[in-house]
């Protein structure tokens, strides 16, 4: 399977266990010092370093939908705690990976306040709107 897999945020342990459930595909993590990088430089470049420097878990995924897929299959069972996946694209390829971080973390708490939203909407009953 073609693909890469860049993490920021795992524990030593955490990678390993990574690296072992997704066998056939690179697993790398990206230090500190490449925030200033553009994506496309990380990916190319493949720093070497640990990426247990930030408190939020990134999984960076370069691929094609299999391996999206594949990987997202692989991981989640795994209840690491809360992880934000996200793929690569041709624009997020050309941006810096600082502003990359900051734009991923407002997406994921956008949707997780959706997701919350929409079971507690879920839970109301009958005909009235709750003031």
């Amino acid at each position: 399977m073609n693909g890469e897999v860049f993490l920021i945020g795992f524990s030593g342990e955490e990678v390993e266990l990574l690296r072992s459930a997704l066998s056939g595909i690179e697993v790398h993590e990206i230090p500190r010092g490449c925030l200033n990088w553009t994506l496309r430089e990380v990916i190319e470049k493949k720093p070497s370093g640990r990426g247990n420097w930030h408190e939020r878990k990134f999984l960076v995924i370069h691929g094609d939908n299999e391996t999206i897929k594949f990987v997202i299959s692989k991981v989640r069972p795994m209840k690491l705690g809360r992880v934000i996946f996200v793929s690569t694209t041709p624009i997020s390829l050309g941006r810096r990976l600082d502003d990359l971080i900051r734009e991923w973390i407002e997406e994921d708490e956008y949707f997780r306040a959706f997701r919350e939203m929409k079971r507690k909407a879920a839970e109301r009953k009958g005909p009235y709107l709750e003031v």
